[in-house]
């Protein structure tokens, strides 16, 4: 059966079940990109009004989030695991427990959109110029052996190579494909992924490029582009994984991981105070992973969201206060405000406070959007929104770890540094419009002892 069979009076879940045999198939198929369908599990664990959703699989989350358990760095390995996450459907207002597990909500996600109606401002060089990265690329700050992971739409590599006039390093062997996308890593549709990877690599030109096309993994009967929480999810885990106990932790001295989509509206969610919701729940379990990879030495970023007061996006359905929610809030990421090459922040960049819960100083930076630059679209649209800002401060923070390997510094460490010496857009100081101010990678170079 389909979420479109069930229809509306079924909602979908993440839930934590105890080690077996039959889940640890399950993430072994799911690992190596194979379809997990036929693992056990899925004969087994369709109890107490839970219909299973067979492509999720199963994702290893140590002991769990119920309590706030912390991970630990073998949380991720499948053999050691003690809980897993699977995924399903519910009846709409049910009981909030499945066997005593704890469930986490799985609302719909989508790329950061922008307007869209308002001409370019700048274009790529401007933003070389704003971000000096011929002085970067002077001390050697430019990418060399640091892998940027894009958790996005899938990257079209030729689209990317006529635009820079040469192929940029893409990492096939550790990108990952979920098991439903029949496309392969740099061969996915020309669009928001792209858009992003050139974004990241204006900064570090000879960093390598990992596709992770999350947002167009489907679930059964689900035929939109959007993704979900629990894709997100089940594509973090190769991901940490493979940085831990893989080649991916051998072949690189650094990983930063750009997240440029978010939740727009709450009316996705489920409802206030209901220990399922993702929206403004710090205990939900998205939270435990994300701080899983940060624990492994990964440069987590996000984009802020395009709800700003001026300008928000259709999808923010008007709703432009407590728009920086779930994990674009999280106080352990980096969250990204949009500016345009005059050091304006753009209309639609949201604004904090976060929502109500959740950590309250978002965004934490600015950065550049909406400059003519990867032209995914046509040659006169500009790359926009805060997806494109997190994008080129993903790209940022890999130029300083080419000198700067995730061993002798954590992402607390480095994100501390860009944000001591961003360059105030008002009085100095924190405000909720620009964060700590626009990034200026020399300066936190020179914080960080990388350059004199």
């Amino acid at each position: 059966m389909t979420p479109g069979e069930l229809g509306p009076s079924y909602e979908r879940v993440l839930v934590e079940r105890k080690r077996d045999a039959a889940l640890e198939a399950a993430a072994d198929k799911l690992l190596h990109g194979e379809s997990p369908l036929e693992a056990d599990i899925f004969r087994r664990y369709g109890v107490d009004g839970l219909i299973l959703d067979g492509h999720f699989g199963a994702v290893p989350i140590g002991a769990g989030g119920e309590g706030g358990i912390p991970f630990t760095e073998d949380s991720f390995d499948h053999k050691k695991s003690s809980k897993f996450l699977i995924r399903g459907f519910i009846p709409a207002g049910g009981g909030i427990s499945l066997d005593g597990e704890p469930i986490y909500s799985d609302p719909p996600i989508l790329p950061g959109q922008t307007c869209g109606n308002t001409p370019y401002v700048g274009g790529t060089q401007s933003v070389c110029l704003n971000l000096d990265t011929a002085t970067l690329q002077q001390y050697g700050l430019d990418g060399t052996k640091v892998a940027i992971a894009l958790i996005d739409t899938g990257i079209y590599l030729p689209h990317l190579t006529r635009q820079l006039g040469s192929a940029p390093s893409l990492d096939i062997a550790e990108s990952w494909t979920p098991p439903t996308l029949a496309t392969k890593p740099g061969l996915h549709r020309l669009g928001h992924g792209t858009m992003c990877a050139f974004g990241a690599l204006i900064a570090a030109p000879k960093a390598t490029l990992l596709d992770y096309p999350l947002l167009l993994s489907r679930v059964v009967g689900d035929h939109s582009v959007a993704g979900t929480v629990g894709e997100i999810i089940k594509g973090y885990w190769p991901l940490a994984y493979r940085w831990r106990f893989g080649s991916l932790g051998t072949k690189y001295d650094a990983l930063v991981v750009n997240n440029s989509w978010g939740i727009f509206h709450p009316s996705l969610d489920y409802p206030l105070n209901d220990p399922r919701r993702f929206t403004d729940n710090p205990l939900h379990i998205f939270h435990f992973i994300v701080n899983g990879l940060i624990l492994l030495g990964m440069d987590v970023i996000f984009a802020g969201g395009n709800c700003g007061s001026e300008c928000p996006s259709p999808t923010c359905i008007q709703r432009t206060t407590g728009t920086i929610m779930a994990a674009n809030s999280y106080q352990e990421v980096l969250t990204l405000s949009g500016c345009d090459i005059n050091d304006q922040r753009v209309g639609y960049s949201s604004k904090g406070p976060s929502v109500a819960n959740m950590f309250q100083n978002k965004p934490d930076l600015a950065a550049y959007t909406h400059f003519l630059g990867s032209m995914t679209l046509a040659n006169y649209l500009p790359d926009t929104g805060t997806s494109t800002a997190s994008a080129v401060a993903a790209g940022c923070a890999a130029a300083l770890r080419a000198r700067l390997p995730a061993s002798t510094a954590t992402p607390a460490q480095l994100f501390k540094a860009l944000k001591q010496s961003a360059q105030p857009a008002g009085p100095p100081g924190y405000d909720f419009e620009y964060g700590f101010g626009i990034i200026r990678p020399v300066a936190a170079a020179r914080m960080l002892g990388l350059i004199p």
